[in-house]
């Protein structure tokens, strides 16, 4: 069962351009980039093909958002200063909201949420991660975002497990980013960027043991 992060990224995106002042036409040209960006990749997708699923001509495209490429960047911005941060703030949520008894039992909720989202979302993710190769920086923006904005969600969320000497006593985003870095080195090759299915309670099972065997404290 999806958590509340079962929205998908679409909706989100298309609730971040209703903020942003654009009209219609607009709003319709970055919808339609998104979709055939995430279908059929950024190289293979040209103006003519945004315009014709708009149901606008590529002179509006071009008087806004001048090339594809500014394109691509009106699609990143709301990516990176809303779309990733709500994504992730209702994550954070839904985990303070639950009642684990254990550490272990946190983290499998957590991975198989993250596997669900991630499948349910790998088109869209396969832009960031594609132009995140090109442009490292844009990580590191993220990053450094996300690790402000969250940080005292999880100093709560991890605190409990550390009374009760289940969990290393690390800084909340040295945890974050230890469990990040494994999991991310898992999906982007055989989650987002391979279109197989995923045995995901054999993955969160082996994640799980990975990752215990780092954030266990020692006796």
């Amino acid at each position: 069962m999806m958590s509340k992060m079962g929205l998908d990224m679409q909706t989100i995106f298309g609730q971040a351009l209703d903020n942003r002042g654009l009209s219609r036409k607009q709003q319709a040209v970055l919808n339609a980039s998104l979709v055939l960006f995430a279908e059929q990749g950024y190289d293979g997708t040209s103006t003519a093909d945004i315009a014709h699923k708009a149901g606008v001509s590529e002179g509006t495209i071009f008087k806004r958002f001048r090339t594809k490429e500014g394109l691509l960047q009106a699609i990143l911005e709301p990516f990176l200063n809303q779309v990733i941060p709500q994504a992730a703030g209702e994550f954070v949520s839904d985990l303070a909201d639950k009642r684990f008894p254990h550490f272990k039992d946190l983290l499998a909720y957590g991975i198989r949420d993250r596997i669900d989202f991630v499948t349910a979302n790998r088109p869209e993710m396969k832009i960031f991660i594609q132009e995140i190769g090109k442009n490292p920086i844009l990580l590191v923006q993220m990053t450094n975002m996300l690790a402000d904005a969250l940080r005292e969600s999880f100093n709560d969320v991890f605190k409990v497990y550390q009374d009760k000497g289940e969990l290393v006593q690390w800084e909340s985003m040295r945890i974050m980013r230890y469990v990040t870095s494994v999991l991310i080195g898992y999906m982007i090759p055989n989650v987002i960027m391979d279109d197989m299915p995923v045995d995901k309670e054999h993955v969160t099972q082996e994640a799980v043991e990975f990752l215990l065997l780092g954030l266990t404290p020692r006796a």
